[in-house]
């Protein structure tokens, strides 16, 4: 069966691609258990299993596919936190570099230089980031000493963004938009 637009009704949904992702693992044998950026560099769908490059590590790992599709969690790109947060990358690289914000994991290249590439925030690191940034004073200081924040999103709605999940409004009397939350539906 066809459907209008020429696609199979009834096709499978195309998995979103692995790339960066992060997985809770240890430093050292006796050490705390953190996320751990891995980056994926095959899979193989038959036997079940996926070779990853862990950065921290330093090292190639090879992990079962259908424990790692559960377990992951997301990593995102500097330019994807600058839409999320509503600031620009110079912004949050100077709260990086001045200490405000802890670093978060980077990428590298695989070659013997090992030269730093971009960073990879994980969900800890955007919802870090947005606490500090809610903090910072935005135009001239007020005489009541006061905090005004630049517009931020809402903590709810940062979750949603980073989850992609769906944030609804209801239009309100004044004609402003109140965020409203439902529970999922688990069919």
């Amino acid at each position: 069966m066809v459907a209008q637009d020429g696609n199979q009704a009834n096709a499978r949904k195309k998995p979103s691609p692995l790339r960066y992702f992060y997985l809770d693992g240890k430093l050292e044998a006796d050490g705390p258990t953190i996320p751990l950026l891995h980056k994926k560099l095959h899979i193989n769908r038959g036997a079940d299993k996926v070779t990853t490059w862990c950065y921290p590590l330093h090292k190639r790992i090879t992990y079962t596919y259908s424990d790692v599709k559960k377990r992951k969690a997301p990593a995102f790109k500097l330019m994807e936190v600058t839409k999320m947060l509503q600031r620009s990358r110079k912004t949050i690289e100077h709260a990086i570099l001045d200490g405000n914000i802890s670093r978060p994991q980077f990428t590298y290249g695989l070659d013997e230089h090992k030269r730093m590439f971009q960073y990879m925030f994980s969900e800890k690191d955007v919802i870090e980031a947005h606490a500090f940034f809610s903090t910072q004073h935005y135009g001239r200081p007020r005489n009541d000493g006061l905090i005004t924040p630049a517009p931020l999103p809402t903590l709810r709605e940062l979750r949603a963004m980073m989850r992609q999940d769906e944030v609804l409004y209801v239009k309100n009397e004044d004609g402003g938009y109140t965020p409203v939350w439902r529970a999922k539906d688990f069919d």
